[in-house]
């Protein structure tokens, strides 16, 4: 399976985010379609009630407080006959239109004249009407003003519904061959949309048509929740396989340092072992308890192995009980000065093999800080054991303590290699080690779990560690720790 993963996770990965973009892609142009549909059917809706409304204004003077009269206008039924008495219209016909009263009804007529001579084409106008006692002129002019109020109800109805275009009316004489409108032919045969030819009021001169030239933004904005939601959820779904690929990323790279981890430990292990082993050995083959100096000097290394062995089987118990929760740190008051002096006591003897050199010159006034004697005795171990295992025969380790009234500040500095600073980070990261020229192979053996600790056990002390290169090579830890008040 692991020629499967590694070959195939990434463009698995990419087809599924493929293959889910293109999913909403064609479900958004289908809904694209579908609200297209329904705005138009909107705009129509706007136009028939503007148109409704439009005409029962035209006729309600003398009407109001009249509920029927006002029911009968506004309601579908008038708009078909309406329309249909439209549509029997054509050249040469004639229409009036008049109300009066009797008792408590009203009568609405409204008479057609057919003209039944030849067709006049050169007339000025085609529109004819019977004379009730008005002027044409009057008739034109109130129809300019039933015009106007038209236009104005269908772009208030369009704002009171929410439906933000850019609308034009188009206006029409009752033989069509008149057109009044703000576009040319051209752009009417281009419009997104056309409403059907409705009229205004009763006098039939003209009718009126919505044209909208394009609805695609009117459309986006309706769809404007459904569009973020799919680009989120592409946004979520990308997320979700980057977050599953660099976990899946880091367990690689994790389990690649448990297996470089346990080799590794398994010979730091092995060594003290051996050699412990070896100096017992020379001790009860060469009966070196007739040579007391001899037999004392093999002692000494049999138990700074064993220190060194029991340090190791430390360092892996307290991450584990780090990670577990199960280490309790103590805080006590606890001067820095005096532990450093007790660390550099103690490997007295691993600096003198390594042929490494420690300078240590404590300040007069002690360093006091709040935190666990124990673990921050083991950070001090660590980073002196790390100078010497990485910086090579005859190290120089500098160490120095300074503090005040907020913090004390401890460096460990040494005259090695230096770690490179695209490093500096990484360094602190559980079983990481810096990689060297052949990468499955260390020169110096270690668990990469040392820095790890330090970090771990600064922080839940509140302190902090970091790293720089110093001039010309080498390498400084400095910590912080907050002074105790």
């Amino acid at each position: 399976m692991k020629w499967l993963s590694n070959r195939y996770t990434y463009p698995l990965v990419v087809l599924a985010i493929a293959v889910s973009l293109v999913l909403q892609l064609a479900w958004l142009n289908q809904l694209f379609h579908a609200q297209l549909k329904q705005l138009k059917l909107d705009l129509e809706q706007v136009v028939v009630e503007s148109a409704k409304m439009s005409t029962y204004l035209s006729v309600m003077p003398g009407h109001e407080g009249k509920e029927n009269f006002k029911q009968f206008f506004l309601s579908s039924e008038w708009l078909q006959f309406n329309q249909a008495y439209h549509n029997m219209r054509f050249h040469q016909i004639g229409s009036s239109f008049s109300s009066s009263f009797k008792g408590d009804s009203t009568f609405v007529n409204i008479s057609l004249r057919f003209f039944n001579g030849k067709p006049n084409y050169k007339r000025r106008t085609r529109t004819m009407a019977f004379d009730d006692g008005k002027t044409l002129e009057y008739e034109l002019r109130m129809d300019r003003l039933a015009l106007k109020r038209m236009d104005s109800l269908v772009h208030q109805k369009l704002k009171q519904d929410g439906i933000s275009v850019t609308a034009d009316s188009v206006i029409y004489s009752y033989n069509k061959d008149t057109i009044s409108s703000r576009l040319s032919k051209a752009q009417l045969e281009r419009v997104a949309f056309a409403s059907q030819q409705y009229s205004y009021n009763l006098t039939f001169f003209n009718t009126y048509q919505l044209v909208v030239a394009n609805l695609d933004w009117a459309v986006l904005y309706r769809m404007r929740y459904y569009v973020l939601s799919s680009f989120f959820m592409l946004l979520l779904t990308g997320a979700v396989f980057f977050f599953i690929l660099r976990l899946m990323r880091n367990q690689r790279l994790y389990a690649q340092a448990r297996v470089s981890f346990t080799s590794n430990m398994t010979h730091e292990l092995k060594t003290p072992v051996s050699t412990v082993a070896i100096a017992l050995e020379s001790i009860i083959e060469n009966r070196l308890e007739d040579n007391p100096e001899t037999l004392r000097n093999y002692l000494e290394i049999s138990r700074s192995e064993l220190q060194r062995l029991n340090l190791m089987i430390d360092k892996v118990l307290n991450l584990e009980q780090l990670d577990s929760g199960q280490a309790r740190l103590r805080s006590e008051l606890y001067d820095v000065q005096q532990g450093l002096q007790q660390v550099v006591t103690s490997m007295k003897l691993q600096v003198e093999t390594a042929g490494a050199t420690i300078d240590w010159q404590p300040v007069s006034q002690p360093c006091f800080v709040y935190g666990d004697p124990l673990h921050l005795t083991n950070v001090f171990y660590n980073l002196i054991e790390n100078a010497l295992k990485y910086g090579g025969r005859g190290v120089a380790i500098n160490l120095s303590c300074t503090c005040n009234a907020d913090e004390v500040t401890i460096s460990f500095k040494d005259n090695g290699p230096g770690i490179a600073a695209i490093y500096h980070n990484r360094i602190f990261e559980r079983y990481f080690r810096v990689p060297t020229s052949t990468p499955d192979t260390h020169n110096v053996k270690g668990s990469g779990l040392g820095l790890n600790y330090v970090k771990n056990i600064l922080e839940k002390q509140g302190g902090s560690i970091r790293l720089i290169n110093e001039p010309g090579g080498g390498s400084n830890f400095i910590i912080h720790l907050p002074a105790a008040s």
